[in-house]
């Protein structure tokens, strides 16, 4: 008996956490191809893996902070522009290194420069514009 409750709960656990993840929507999976791909987030991220577990950390990542379709995508608001982090990742913290923009309107990609409260211009692969605007 203890062995069909526990198969039970643990059928009706994975159940649940297979709806609770969210798969981000096709625009949005290739906002993360544009920055990604992108010469900045390129120079950014080269060797940062090393030197973040030198520093006791796990990993980088990043992540869409905000979006157009916020209930399709895992985000945490509403934005008229995607937009995204990419941050170190640390038992006890996550500091964000850069911001990345990605207007879909005016079809340009941005990194947020919070010292200077602007944004700046930075190319990224056009390509990546004809799978965004297929849907």
């Amino acid at each position: 008996m203890k062995n069909i409750l526990f198969l039970l709960l643990t059928l009706v656990f994975s159940a649940y956490q297979s709806k609770a993840q969210v798969k981000e929507s096709y625009k949005a999976q290739i906002a993360y191809k544009i920055v990604e791909t992108s010469p900045r987030c390129k120079q950014l991220t080269k060797g940062l893996y090393e030197r973040i577990v030198k520093n006791g950390g796990t990993s980088y990542g990043i992540m869409l902070e905000s979006s157009p379709n916020p209930k399709t995508d895992p985000s945490n608001g509403y934005s008229k522009t995607y937009d995204f982090n990419l941050h170190e990742s640390y038992a006890d913290r996550m500091p964000v290194i850069a911001r990345f923009v990605f207007d879909p309107k005016k079809q340009q990609l941005y990194e947020d420069d919070v010292v200077n409260a602007q944004l700046v211009v930075i190319p990224f692969d056009k390509k990546l514009l004809l799978l965004f605007n297929k849907k």
